[in-house]
């Protein structure tokens, strides 16, 4: 199939089966979970996807995360693949994915990701981690130093990149030096958006209607979507909503 045949609508249908796929899993086995970022902002004004999006986001919990790895590995379905540390020789993120081995994808935006064996359509799988307010910048300086070191380590970095993007880093550890959050207030928190909640935000998780389905969210979704987006209800401007913002062209197997 040409990617010039490929609607959005097609590819939501197909994460949506892989992201149904992920949840049964984590339901049955009591693990708790949250749609996060535009899978979040989709379920609140949409109660599905984002029209011109083609991303599937869900936050998972560091404390059970390990567990949900192993249960996802043994008992996804054969066509959807749980890419890790334990499964992919190149694999550098800080996160897992659920991918899609019916279909192939390219990566102009992240050329890095062809560095994977597998080039599916993908939902993240994002390790948020509760910690101190206080402690919260030099976290992200850490998980970002580690990223780094990854990518770097498995030659998907040049040396003078790394350099470039160290430097940086350390101009932002100094910066950050100040920071003086809450001591007292626990807040999730993850690396690639260097953003957080505050911990009661969170719990207990809701469910929010997703196409025709429910699925788990935090409880004060309002919080978490204005943090990121703003007056996230106020739809963008017609020529901001691009239909391919993560993949460049997209083909089914």
């Amino acid at each position: 199939m040409s990617n010039t045949e490929v609607t959005p609508e097609m590819i939501h249908d197909r994460l949506y089966y892989v992201a149904k796929s992920v949840i049964a899993v984590l339901e049955k086995h009591d693990i708790p979970y949250s749609l996060a970022y535009g899978t979040l902002l989709g379920a609140v004004r949409h109660h599905g996807f984002i029209p011109w999006d083609d991303d599937f986001d869900l936050w998972l919990f560091d404390d059970s995360y390990d567990e949900a790895m192993e249960a996802l590995r043994n008992e996804l379905p054969d066509d959807v693949f749980l890419e890790d540390e334990k499964s992919e020789p190149n694999y550098f993120h800080g996160w897992a994915h659920a991918k899609d081995l019916r279909s192939e994808v390219t990566y102009d935006r992240f050329p890095q990701d062809a560095a994977y064996k597998h080039h599916g359509l993908q939902i993240d799988l994002f390790r948020c981690t509760l910690m101190k307010e206080s402690e919260i910048w030099k976290f992200f300086d850490n998980e970002n130093r580690k990223y780094l070191d990854r990518r770097k380590s498995k030659g998907l970095m040049s040396e003078d990149e790394y350099n470039v993007r160290m430097e940086k880093l350390r101009q932002d550890e100094e910066a950050h030096a100040s920071f003086n959050g809450d001591p007292g207030k626990n807040v999730y928190a993850f690396v690639d958006e260097r953003k957080y909640i505050d911990e009661e935000g969170v719990f207990p998780l809701v469910r929010y209607k997703f196409m025709d389905s429910e699925f788990l969210g935090f409880n004060d979704a309002d919080k978490f979507l204005t943090a990121f987006y703003g007056d996230y209800m106020q739809l963008p401007p017609v020529e901001d909503r691009v239909r391919l913002q993560h993949h460049s062209t997209v083909r089914f197997l």
